[in-house]
């Protein structure tokens, strides 16, 4: 079995995918928008499989209690982050991609958290596991800029 301290760190990633599916979810016509509706439901899908994959990974690492309990807990803190900021305006995509552009920055941290804990362990399916996630929040992280930007230069213009 790993370490509680492994545990709570996939416990977080695990509340990271669970918020950020809500996001999406929540503000998917804004963000249809920007991503495409397509894109979307590509980001959505990528997400679930990081969410089942860590659930799988907690069971084989012997974590799956300290884990789910800690994912519980994090992910209302993030709710509650992202409510605070977002408010009422899940049709704005200026503001979805503002919270994205800090809630993305703060996935690939714990994320980078996660592929030391695999590292360490010498857990090949920790290390591929979190190197598939950081590639593909990097990636997004990046892709927000894009839009943001972009969506910037529309607002100054109106």
């Amino acid at each position: 079995m790993a370490n509680e301290f492994v545990g709570k760190k996939l416990g977080e990633v695990a509340a990271f995918a669970n918020v950020g599916k809500e996001l999406f979810e929540r503000g998917r016509a804004a963000l249809n928008g920007v991503f495409t509706e397509k894109g979307v439901n590509t980001i959505l899908h990528d997400i679930s499989i990081h969410a089942l994959e860590l659930n799988k990974l907690a069971a084989e690492l012997g974590t799956s209690d300290v884990t789910s309990a800690k994912c519980e807990k994090t992910s209302a803190k993030l709710r509650q982050m992202m409510e605070m900021y977002v408010g009422e305006e899940w049709d704005n995509p200026a503001e979805l991609l503002e919270w994205l552009g800090f809630f993305e920055g703060a996935t690939l941290i714990h994320w980078e958290l996660v592929a030391g804990t695999g590292e360490a362990l010498a857990n090949m399916d920790t290390q591929e596991l979190a190197g598939m996630a950081i590639t593909f929040h990097q990636k997004l992280l990046t892709d927000v800029g894009t839009r943001i930007h972009e969506v910037g230069a529309k607002k100054a213009l109106t």
